[in-house]
């Protein structure tokens, strides 16, 4: 394995690790400033990750270097660590090595290599496997017996709601205009009404279910989640472009031309 390669195994790694320690630090604390973080340090391992995919041509050596970025990622959660987690990592490992194959055939079927052209296909299957990686083990560390929905989430989403564009929302539902000075009277009452209809709703669920319960919101927030994997994919694009130029221009590594033979049909 290539000196350059171990090197950029190694900075993937490391920033796995932390999205890791973030990520479960806000799983287990709270506080958005640790997700924030988390998600930057997520879109810097797949720039890492697709950077890594470009130069490394082995299988085996794709893998290997895969197994250590989730090695790292579960370090945060080994108090946490469970049969669920394992599994979670098999699927991930899995999903991010199939990822990096479709790389590889897609910029070997490349005339000139085009980071635009990795966006729809590599990016997006790394993006939703990360993604994955992250919720599967937030709901790992959920008890299904002890399902409660966040008052101060409910409470947060209406805020956000009546101080911005839906606040006509919030108004049909009372059924007339808030006055400025009642919001925060408005939103208590709501987020009443709402917790209590929800805990009733959870309480009525048997408890075998409740697991479904909970891999069901978990393939919803998956769903909603990946739909602002375009928003991110032109950073990701950029900063691979950024390094590829540097790793160029210090001559670490070299772009070359080859010619290739290809069948044709005549009559």
């Amino acid at each position: 394995m290539h000196p350059e390669i171990i090197t950029l195994g190694a900075l993937g790694a490391i920033t796995a690790g932390a999205f890791g320690w973030f990520f479960s630090w806000y799983a287990t604390v709270g506080g958005y400033g640790s997700l924030v973080i988390a998600i930057i340090f997520a879109l810097v391992y797949i720039s890492f990750f697709t950077l890594r995919m470009l130069v490394t041509t082995r299988p085996r050596h794709a893998w290997i270097l895969i197994a250590c970025d989730l090695v790292f990622f579960l370090l945060s959660f080994i108090g946490h660590f469970s049969l669920w987690l394992l599994v979670v990592a098999g699927i991930t490992n899995f999903w991010l090595y199939s990822a990096c194959r479709e790389g590889r055939r897609t910029t070997d079927n490349m005339l000139r290599i085009r980071l635009n052209g990795l966006a729809h296909g590599f990016i997006k299957s790394t993006f939703r496997a990360m993604l994955f990686l992250a919720i599967a083990s937030y709901l790992s560390l959920v008890n299904p017996d002890r399902i409660a929905v966040s008052r101060t989430l409910i409470a947060t989403s209406l805020e956000g709601m009546i101080n911005g564009a839906n606040r006509g929302v919030i108004q049909q539902i009372v059924g007339r205009n808030i006055a400025p000075e009642e919001s925060a009277t408005v939103i208590q009452k709501i987020t009443d009404g709402v917790h209590t209809a929800t805990s009733a709703f959870i309480e009525k669920i048997p408890p075998n279910m409740r697991t479904g319960l909970l891999i069901g919101f978990g393939v919803i927030i998956f769903l909603l989640a990946s739909s602002f994997i375009t928003i991110f994919i032109p950073l990701i694009i950029g900063f691979v472009w950024g390094v590829l130029q540097l790793l160029l221009r210090f001559n670490i590594i070299t772009i070359r031309i080859e010619k290739a033979e290809k069948e044709t049909i005549v009559l």
